[in-house]
């Protein structure tokens, strides 16, 4: 039955021809180091939404997008690419949705962070590496001499920073009606 299901979202989402846009309004990501380069990553998803095309509601393309590109398929693996055990959750929380993903990373390169050497601090150029998305709010020092970087000290093992969208969310629908009715099918 979870299946059949899943394949009528599918089929009813390939009749839509316009093209929406999954969006979220901020993004939460934590490091850490368990190795010089190596570590764990997380990062959240905060509100969920689809942006309306042209005014029409395209809401049902993009929650099977959400499910099928992100929570079954590789598009994290592929956004970050390197990654290891990734695991992915999606989820209600404070009225909207969100989701986790959890990974493994053998390299500060897969997670966007630079160390020139052993001496300097750790840094993360917020403009080039998260497009769409403004700086919020970070545990390092941001925008020292006017640089989109944040720094952390070279001795940091833990690294947090915050970021939110861009983009105007006043012509967005909230996908959490679409995941509650997911939920509620996907155990039968």
């Amino acid at each position: 039955m979870k299946n059949h299901l899943f394949s009528i979202l599918i089929l009813i989402t390939g009749i839509f021809i316009i093209s929406g846009c999954l969006t979220v309004e901020k993004k939460e990501y934590r490091i850490k180091l368990t190795g010089q380069n190596s570590g764990k990553g997380t990062i959240k998803y905060i509100n969920i939404v689809s942006q309306k095309d042209d005014g029409k509601d395209v809401s049902m393309k993009d929650f099977a997008e959400l499910i099928t590109d992100y929570i079954e398929g590789d598009k994290i693996k592929n956004d970050f690419p390197g990654i290891s055990n990734v695991n992915k959750k999606i989820f209600e929380e404070n009225g909207v949705l969100c989701a986790e993903f959890t990974f493994d990373f053998d390299s500060l390169h897969q997670v966007k962070l630079f160390k020139y050497d052993k001496d300097s601090p750790y840094m993360l150029m917020v403009k080039e590496n998260f497009n769409n998305e403004e700086y919020e709010d970070s545990d390092g020092e941001y925008n020292l001499n006017n640089l989109p970087i944040i720094f952390w000290k070279k001795i940091t093992k833990e690294f947090y920073w915050k970021t939110k969208m861009a983009s105007d969310m006043t012509n967005t629908i909230s996908l959490l009606d679409q995941y509650k009715s997911w939920e509620k099918n996907k155990n039968k």
